[in-house]
């Protein structure tokens, strides 16, 4: 989150920010939110106990462990078309508020801010984006990641 902050700080009150995260664990449907010309839609992803990490179930240790670590993140509209997604556990996808035109990711990278800018660790690719249709942050782990979109 210190990443974050002077982004933020610049960001405040402009409308450009929003927090994802999930009513609760029984929230199947996309959390929608409404950023500039997009619409996210954001699914929750429920990390995996540490009984299970390995594929192995061990009987009671899932007790001992406690909840699920937990999904969420924010949005941060740096332009028109170009947001940071950070968090963990989240899968973002993006539809144009425009009637009949249709959103997609022109590129994805994961980085970091260091000392307030932008730092690419890593382009990501078909892969990782599902052809440019999602971002995804996996669960148990905190990321960032830079999208710029289109519409056709």
């Amino acid at each position: 989150m210190a990443q974050l902050e002077p982004l933020l700080l610049a960001q405040q009150g402009k409308g450009t920010t929003a927090g994802l995260l999930s009513e609760g664990p029984e929230q199947r449907q996309p959390q929608q939110v409404r950023l500039g010309d997009y619409v996210l839609s954001v699914t929750f992803e429920r990390g995996t106990l540490p009984a299970l990490a390995d594929g192995v179930f061990v009987p009671g240790a899932n007790a001992a462990a406690g909840p699920p670590p937990p999904s969420g993140g924010l949005a941060i509209a740096l332009a028109s078309d170009e947001l940071i997604i950070a968090g963990t556990g989240v899968v973002v996808t993006f539809a144009s508020r425009e009637p009949g035109k249709i959103a997609g990711i022109v590129s994805a990278e994961e980085g970091r801010f260091v000392d307030g800018k932008w730092q690419n660790i890593l382009w990501l690719g078909g892969d990782q984006t599902h052809q440019g249709r999602h971002v995804r942050l996996e669960s148990n782990r905190f990321s960032m990641q830079r999208v710029k979109l289109y519409k056709y």
